[in-house]
């Protein structure tokens, strides 16, 4: 999802739909993705099991598509709004995106439960061929904010960079580490002047000074 597909998006759910997918991430956030039922989501929410079928007929699985849809769109909205505050710094810019990410997936209820508990549901998906539509994603998202600031310049050069800041921003979500508190933003500024800064430059060319490229899986 770039930047022209949330600006192209569908109009929102209505309230009764959205007062729904509020309350699956409330009931997942509580008892996890496999114990939550259509019957949990439609009490939590104040409707009938009838009504909640209406508005999704495919019943928990419509349910759940529809929440992670709308949790994408409000990171990738959000997101897009934090960067823009910084597109002409690189150094904020990256601290922005980074920070803003990790804070966002380490704090998202929902996520939080289904990686504590149920953690063989989400790490397929984001794991060896199934990763694929994830990087390319988010990577095509970060590459206008890129651009101006790689060397040598492009858009192939700017998806290098960003499929590398995506594999890092999941790495960390997936297993945080002590030395990064994304809530600290001296430890998120480190963190970018210390390795991410210099990922902008390629690496030398010089046969007689090799630079090995980063292998960096979440």
């Amino acid at each position: 999802m770039g930047a022209s597909t949330i600006a192209d998006a569908p109009p929102g759910p209505s309230r009764l739909e959205d007062r729904v997918v509020d309350a699956a991430l409330t009931c997942i956030a509580r008892w996890g993705l496999t114990k939550t039922t259509v019957d949990d989501v439609a009490r939590e929410a104040g409707t009938s099991r009838a009504t909640t079928y209406r508005l999704f007929p495919g019943g928990k699985d419509t349910i759940v598509d529809a929440l992670v849809g709308r949790e994408v769109r409000r990171f990738f909205a959000d997101l897009a709004i934090e960067l823009a505050r910084h597109e002409d710094d690189a150094e904020a810019l990256l601290a922005a995106g980074f920070g803003s990410s990790l804070r966002f997936l380490s704090g998202h209820p929902a996520l939080r439960a289904v990686l504590a508990h149920e953690p063989g549901l989400l790490l397929p998906q984001v794991a060896f061929h199934r990763l694929g539509p994830v990087l390319d994603a988010a990577a095509s998202f970060a590459v206008p904010y890129l651009r101006p600031h790689v060397t040598p310049p492009g858009d192939e050069r700017a998806l290098e960079v960003a499929e590398l800041l995506v594999r890092l921003v999941l790495s960390h979500a997936l297993t945080p580490s002590p030395r990064l508190d994304p809530h600290d933003d001296d430890s998120v500024v480190r963190l970018v002047r210390a390795h991410l800064l210099p990922v902008l430059r390629a690496p030398s060319e010089d046969p007689d000074h090799p630079v090995p490229p980063a292998e960096v899986q979440p």
